[in-house]
């Protein structure tokens, strides 16, 4: 089939040149539609429903509003992990559903259920964005060159801003943090209200019941019907001034003799901040508004970001005030294109290196052209490929592609090629180049494209993935996977046809020169090579039990001594800070400390951008405590630091000056895409955590400490702490029913008067029109009763509150309940039902996998638990177990497919062991070239051994068929001989094979630009299992084939196929098929003619 295949190309040599073209055009089309992105989004199906109970704590909303939650949705199908944080007056859930979950069923079942929850009426659930941890592709803020105040920036973010944002194609959410949004508060006292014998009550249902339009149906004059409307909205502060409440005597009592109404705002719960450079000058805001935009998931991070620029540019062009201007503060985009340009010039090193190699080995700068076209139109193809599966363009899944690799199929080609074009007969040319080039390609054509396929096969792992380690690798082995096809495509159809062209003149000429250049280098080698391997043939068993006896102690060593991670650390350019402060420190205490922090942060010219975040934003979507600082840091491209120092340089030196500038809280380093990955996915953003669960808070606190103490004092541990934070103060109000009772006033009353007049309860809403001053559009303020702060300002004050009963007479609040100040919980976490604590570390300077071992061992040596309660381990090192088992099940079943396809190209025991042979010499080179750059065994390294396996048995491959070949082919060789003689032959394709899939990676071995961390243990792994394969393989084959086979004294009498009969068929000619039939038979005779035969 092969050998057809062949003949019909060359036979239609310009339609195969045009068809290529075609695909190559294709290809350019489709890598401007592919979706491109710095790494793919690894995040699970999983979606979150937010509960908001305001002014209640976090215990109150546990009881009432986060376990009926939990109870109906319990039922959902297909949900993996079930999760939810609560806090003051906010509960968020996170649902993270099995692989393959559509979105929208997630998301509808979510809500079917949720419908049926028993909880207050106020509570309205509602969903999270439909976007991904990874969406958040833009940020901005709104700056002020002028005097506008933050309530201003806040207004003109909320009514201008986003809803402009929001309109972008694609945006699934804009999430405000900072600034301070407009109210209207209507501030009235105990003795005002005492005075006109009122109650807050009395107010709240006042300005309730005159906050109205309404409308009378339509007044019909003649043939036209006039809508009626009756307009009492309440529009300006004005209006709520002029409420009555009450009629004494005929005489109205207005609102604004109870109360003065003043534009405030609520208490914040969260402050932003931010230093930049402007025209060669520091600028620190100290309070600003923040918009957080987010994609909707499997967007296009280039495209969205483009829109986004232009709606930015049309916003500050056309919509904002004077001295206001949106300005950028992060931009996924900038990241994209670094990445892309650390692809490009990856793969620029790899080809040329792969050019350089062709060059010095063939010797012919027309036949290294021929092969080094294989690289574009691979990539072409791929391009094709991933665009019709959707699978996007990011650093892994083409920043892995080793042209090496890629051009593997066409070297062999080639070099077969040259070899026949140089060794021709009178004979031969006379059968013309087009005959001689179709018997040249088809003698390889079976042995690439076995190879190739068990390549591919290798690769069977990784399709295998499940969750974050499945949609980080699976697009980067369809792409190898479709560069590597197209590769094959090429080399047993195009490469053949453009030989004809470029050798047509050397092959007709009577006198033609050298075809290619002489090398005297490779001539030096090849004949010390070929003494070489004659000495070790001749001592074949001892090299081969020394060989797997060293090899054998080497793996053992090594795999004792090589540690377990999940995944290295993934470099996004700029870094996130994050920083806690003690429990129960103020927001605005905490804020005394921000600009500081900036300060310190900023003052490393290596700093572009320096934003804080403290606390969490009004949506919701982030339940942080006050006491919890995010710091998103943006760095100047690498090539534009002065100070020659690497990144982690750079974050210790920021850790050292900020653990003096802020002594006794906690700092720790992470990545921005990263945090939100894995705090989405395994509700943690450390590399261990270990989760206590329980019901009693005080004993999970216990023993968290407890494990606490065990983390600290283990090699290896950093940024340990507790995740949920301590108790802290709260005060608390336990009415006396009966106390109440004796006075006539009902809990309602109380519970109200605590509600609104200290909580600052919403009670309506403000509608205002467009107007010329910002927003200038309509928009929406919350109307807000209380008391004026002397009377809510300390414990004192709210014991002394009177309330009024009915007889008029005022009673103190500490009579009617006892007020304390008791510690409570701040966060409660739940995980599968259960109340959860986590303590959480990284790891530095040690493995995962034997950190948790020890960890594990003295956890069971000194912690005792209560019956109950339960200990697992999570976080990275979670995923690291779930990748450990897979593999352990996979990678026997791929080797066992290999094997298959090796018995179905040879059927012959013998020659597949000696063909598997490769992989543990190439193996031991790939584990201590991990050990040497102190790297560890992790996903990404483990991939790259799965590659490693394919291509060394490529060079197996190789060496059995041409020994098999000439086997076959001169009946008067002994074994030793022809082993011998094979070496020799395929020293130059197995070095080109060998070197170019090694030097082609070497760029990315080396590459540190932004996203190269995930290509290094990978590419690693390949080089040094390469490099151990380049010597052990070359040298211990031949030997190992003699012993494995064994000699033989009369090669006439012995078969020495490597195909069973009907699967080479394409090697003879149809007329040959009866005699091979025969000759498995057991027919001498019929033997002895088929091996007269020329064959092809």
């Amino acid at each position: 089939m092969i050998d057809k295949l062949i003949e019909s190309v060359l036979k239609y040599r310009i339609p195969t040149i045009i068809a290529s073209l075609f695909i190559a055009i294709l290809g350019v089309w489709a890598w401007t539609d592919i979706r491109k992105e710095a790494y793919s989004d690894i995040a699970d199906t999983q979606v979150r429903l937010i509960a908001k109970f305001p002014g209640k704590a976090a215990v109150e909303v546990e009881e009432r509003v986060t376990l009926p939650i939990e109870r109906v949705l319990n039922a959902i199908p297909k949900v993996a992990v079930r999760r939810s944080r609560t806090i003051n007056g906010l509960v968020v859930f996170q649902f993270v559903f099995e692989d393959g979950t559509d979105d929208y069923f997630a998301r509808m079942r979510l809500m079917e259920r949720v419908a049926d929850a028993d909880i207050p009426e106020e509570v309205q659930p509602a969903l999270g964005p439909m976007s991904s941890p990874v969406g958040e592709i833009f940020r901005y803020v709104v700056e002020s060159s002028g005097n506008h105040t933050p309530m201003e920036l806040r207004t003109i973010q909320d009514w201008i801003v986003m809803p402009k944002m929001l309109s972008i194609p694609g945006i699934a959410d804009v999430v405000t943090f900072g600034g301070l949004p407009k109210q209207f508060h209507i501030v009235t006292s105990p003795d005002k209200l005492v005075r006109y014998k009122l109650t807050i009550n009395d107010v709240i249902q006042a300005v309730q019941v005159n906050n109205l339009n309404t409308g009378g149906n339509l007044l019909l004059q003649g043939e036209q019907g006039f809508p009626i409307r009756s307009l009492g909205a309440i529009r300006e502060a004005q209006h709520i001034e002029n409420i009555v409440v009450k009629t004494v005597n005929g005489v109205p009592v207005f609102i604004r003799d109870l109360a003065t109404v003043e534009i405030s705002h609520p208490i914040p719960s969260g402050v932003l901040g931010y230093t930049v450079r402007i025209d060669d000058q520091v600028m620190d805001i100290d309070s600003s508004v923040q918009g957080l935009v987010a994609m909707r998931r499997w967007g296009d991070p280039n495209e969205m970001g483009d829109r986004i620029r232009a709606k930015v540019k049309e916003i500050n062009e056309n919509y904002l005030p004077d001295g206001v201007q949106l300005r950028t503060t992060y931009d996924r985009s900038d990241l994209v294109n670094y990445t892309l340009r650390t692809i490009g010039r990856t793969l620029l090193e790899g080809v040329m290196v792969v050019s350089l190699v062709l060059i010095f080995f063939i010797g012919s700068a027309k036949a290294s052209l021929v092969v080094v076209a294989t690289i574009p139109f691979a990539l072409l193809f791929a391009f094709l490929l991933m665009d019709m599966t959707g699978i996007p363009a990011s650093l892994l899944s083409l920043g892995a592609i080793d042209f090496g690799i890629v051009v593997d199929g066409a070297v062999i080609m080639v070099e077969n090629i040259i070899r026949r074009y140089r060794d021709a007969t009178p004979s031969d040319k006379s059968k013309g180049i087009i005959k001689l080039t179709a018997e040249s390609a088809g003698e390889v054509g079976t042995e690439i494209l076995f190879s190739i396929l068990i390549i591919i096969l290798a690769y069977l792992p990784i399709f295998s993935f499940e969750r974050i380690e499945g949609r980080l690798f699976k697009p980067m082995a369809f792409t190898i996977s479709f560069a590597i096809l197209g590769a094959l495509i090429f080399s047993m159809t195009v490469v053949p046809v453009l030989m004809t062209f470029m050798f047509r003149k050397y092959f007709e000429s009577e006198k033609p020169g050298p075809i290619a250049w002489h090398n005297p280098f490779y001539g030096w080698v090849e004949e010390r090579y070929k003494k070489l391997i004659v000495y070790l043939v001749d001592r074949s068993k001892k090299v081969v039990i020394y060989t797997f006896l060293a090899v054998t102690v080497f793996l053992g060593i090594g795999g004792y001594k090589l540690g377990t991670e999940f995944l290295p650390e993934m470099d996004e350019g700029g870094f996130n800070l994050r920083i806690f402060f003690p429990v129960g420190i103020s927001l605005p205490e905490a804020r005394k400390f921000m600009p500081k922090i900036r300060e310190t942060i900023y003052k490393n010219e290596q700093v572009s951008v320096v934003l804080s975040q403290l606390g969490r934003n009004d949506d919701g979507t982030d339940p942080l405590p006050p006491n919890r600082l995010e710091v998103l840091v943006s760095l100047k491209d690498y090539d534009d630091w002065k100070e020659r120092i690497t990144k982690q340089e750079l974050l210790l030196r920021m850790k050292n000056d900020l653990e003096a500038t802020l002594p006794g809280a906690r700092i720790s380093f992470s990545q921005p895409i990263m945090d939100n990955l894995s705090e989405a996915i395994m509700g943690t953003i450390a590399d261990l955590a270990v989760f206590i669960s329980g019901q009693d808070l005080k004993v999970m606190r216990k023993l968290a400490e407890e494990v606490l103490e065990i983390v600290k004092d283990m090699h290896g541990a950093s940024e340990f702490g507790i995740e949920q934070e301590a108790d802290s103060p709260q005060l608390t109000i336990r009415i006396d029913r009966e106390a109440a009772a004796r006075y006539g006033i009902n809990v309602s009353d109380i519970q109200q008067m605590v509600e609104a007049a200290i909580g600052m309860q919403r009670i309506s809403t403000l509608y205002e029109g467009p107007s010329d001053i910002p927003p200038r559009t309509p928009a929406r303020f919350g109307i807000v009763v209380r008391f004026s702060k002397d009377y809510r300002a300390s414990k004192r004050a709210i014991e002394t509150m009177p309330i009024i009963s009915p007889k008029g007479e005022r009673v103190p609040l500490s009579q009617l309940a006892k007020i304390t100040l008791e510690d409570g919980p701040t966060m409660i976490f739940r995980q599968e039902g259960r109340r959860t604590i986590t303590v959480r570390t990284n790891v530095r300077g040690r493995d995962q996998g034997g950190f948790v071992a020890e960890l594990r061992k003295k956890i069971q040596a000194k912690v005792k638990l209560p019956e109950g309660y339960e200990i697992r381990y999570g976080g990275q090192y979670e995923n690291l177990a779930r990748v450990g088992k897979k593999l352990a099940s996979v990678i026997p079943v791929t080797i066992a497919i290999i094997f298959g396809v090796l018995f179905l190209l040879y059927r012959n025991l013998k020659y597949v062991y000696v063909a598997l042979a490769c992989l543990p010499l190439s193996l031991v080179g790939g584990m201590y070239a991990l050990l040497l750059r102190g790297y560890y065994f992790n996903v990404s390294s483990g991939v790259g051994f799965i590659s490693l396996f394919g291509i060394a048995t490529m060079s197996g491959v190789l060496f059995v068929s041409r020994t098999n070949h000439l086997l076959r082919d001169e009946p008067t060789l002994t074994t030793k001989e022809a082993v011998t003689q094979a070496a020799v032959i395929q020293l130059r394709p197995m070095l080109m094979t060998m070197l170019l899939a090694l030097l082609g990676l070497i760029p990315a071995t080396l590459a540190s630009g932004v996203g190269s961390d995930v290509q290094r243990p990978l590419a690693t792994v390949i080089v040094g299992g390469l490099f151990s394969a380049l010597f052990l393989v070359l040298s211990v084959l031949p030997s190992l084939y003699l012993v494995v086979v064994g000699d033989r004294k009369h090669p006439a009498e012995e078969e020495t196929f490597e195909l069973h009969p009907e699967a080479y068929v394409s090697l003879y000619d149809e007329e040959d098929l009866e005699d091979t039939s025969s000759h498995r038979n057991g027919s001498k005779k019929a033997k002895k003619k088929v091996l007269s035969k020329k064959k092809r």
